[in-house]
């Protein structure tokens, strides 16, 4: 297995959904500093001391942003999440190098429209001539998998 294979679409799935117990909690806090931010500079009125809802847009920008910036920082730092790692899963440029900045933060923002349209991007993958998804193609990365290390 040389590293130009191409991950399966099963194998990356199973890495993002390894990534989703990672992530869930992240949004959680990001959510509940949102909350604490929230309450302190607009506190509520006396009377709804006992209910606060924050407004959903807020909720939303938190979460995207804590997932992109998860992604960001395992990226720059070795081309892998923790997912990744353990699917044997990695980041690449085209040519096979690290991805650098640009490119990352362009993955992230092509990515979210290539989930964001039902997973249209996803399915790009197959009529790609090289595999690639969407994002990537747009990106210029690339995923490959990682053979195993036998020891």
């Amino acid at each position: 297995m040389s590293a130009e294979t191409r991950p399966s679409l099963g194998r990356h799935l199973l890495a993002l959904v390894y990534d989703t117990f990672l992530v869930v909690p992240i949004i959680m806090l990001t959510t509940a500093l949102i909350m604490g931010l929230y309450v302190t500079i607009l506190p509520p009125p006396a009377a709804q001391n006992d209910v606060v809802a924050l407004p959903p847009t807020a909720v939303q920008a938190g979460a995207l942003l804590s997932v992109a910036v998860f992604y960001f920082i395992f990226w720059r730092r070795g081309g892998q999440t923790l997912g990744m790692q353990a699917w044997r899963i990695k980041l690449v440029d085209l040519n096979g190098s690290p991805a650098n900045t640009r490119q990352l933060f362009l993955r992230l923002f092509t990515a979210i429209l290539a989930y964001g349209l039902f997973g249209l991007g996803l399915a790009w993958r197959f009529v790609d001539k090289n595999g690639l998804y969407l994002h990537d193609r747009l990106s210029g990365t690339k995923l490959v998998q990682i053979p195993k290390v036998t020891s």
